[in-house]
């Protein structure tokens, strides 16, 4: 049998409530609860800010001394930073510890209990030993792969929030933002397939060219979020126009390295002149001493 305290939030999704918070009344190590809470919810409670840390301790039976509740946070090494399970944020607030904490008085304190007792430790944490018993403190999510259409979800205190791919709205990312790009030509000899004629955004084209034309540029083009096109208009040209594209482009290329090296050569030899005229400057002085 356990004891469950659920804790019911608004939303900014439909009828999607925030996490749940709940605990074991029974008392395990460190690495029995977090499969406890991992079989019975989502995981050992992980804290994000002090917001979320004083919210969890206002939920947590109140007890006077020890034992209390892990919490999951901890590290392998004495030298290790301590990291929260799953995410491994480092979030350490100024308020979080209680005094003198951490200190690994039994030089291995690898685990983190949260105080529920009365006065200033309430909400405190402390480092303790993993193999020690204590209550284990969960959450279950209620993010899930499909609570966001096109979108990433984010759970805070009291909503869950999807955060949207870039040209997506709506409560779930479901709807494609209103962005129309301008029309596109057909291509002279050519003839632009596009996914959607209102030409809205990931609106994608393909460039179809007449019998014996090559493609140039791109074979396709993509709507984009601020309402233009991506990468340069496709073209058709015949196999003689693209022979020359390419060997126009290869002449630019070659013109561009033959002024490089030769700028690098100019600058090779201004560096040597000048280290012959040093050269010789010491050699004058050396020998009039």
């Amino acid at each position: 049998m356990s004891w469950t305290v659920t804790v019911l939030v608004g939303s900014l999704v439909g009828i999607t409530m925030g996490w749940t918070y709940h605990y074991s009344n029974v008392t395990m190590n460190w690495d029995a609860a977090r499969k406890w809470c991992q079989d019975n919810f989502t995981d050992m409670v992980v804290i994000q800010n002090q917001l979320e840390n004083d919210y969890l301790v206002s939920l947590l039976p109140q007890r006077n001394s020890s034992p209390y509740f892990w919490i999951g946070i901890t590290k392998t090494h004495v030298n290790e930073t301590w990291r929260w399970i799953g995410n491994n944020s480092t979030w350490l607030g100024s308020e979080s510890w209680a005094e003198n904490e951490p200190n690994n008085s039994h030089k291995a304190e690898f685990c983190v209990e949260i105080y529920t007792t009365r006065g200033r430790n309430r909400g405190k944490w402390n480092d303790e030993k993993c193999n020690v018993l204590k209550y284990a403190a969960c959450y279950k999510a209620q993010c899930t792969n499909v609570t966001c259409d096109r979108g990433r979800c984010h759970e805070t205190i009291n909503n869950v929030t999807c955060l949207c791919e870039p040209g997506f709205v709506g409560d779930r990312c479901q709807t494609a933002a209103a962005v129309d790009c301008a029309p596109v030509p057909d291509p002279e000899n050519g003839v632009l397939i596009c996914s959607s004629t209102n030409h809205t955004f990931n609106t994608t084209c393909h460039v179809t060219c007449s019998f014996g034309l090559l493609t140039m540029a791109s074979s396709h083009i993509t709507c984009q979020t601020d309402g233009l096109w991506s990468g340069p208009r496709p073209a058709c040209a015949s196999y003689k126009k693209a022979l020359l594209a390419v060997a126009g482009s290869g002449a630019i290329s070659t013109l561009c390295c033959i002024c490089f090296c030769w700028m690098q050569l100019r600058k090779r030899k201004k560096i040597n002149q000048v280290r012959q005229a040093d050269e010789e400057t010491n050699s004058s002085n050396a020998l009039s001493g």
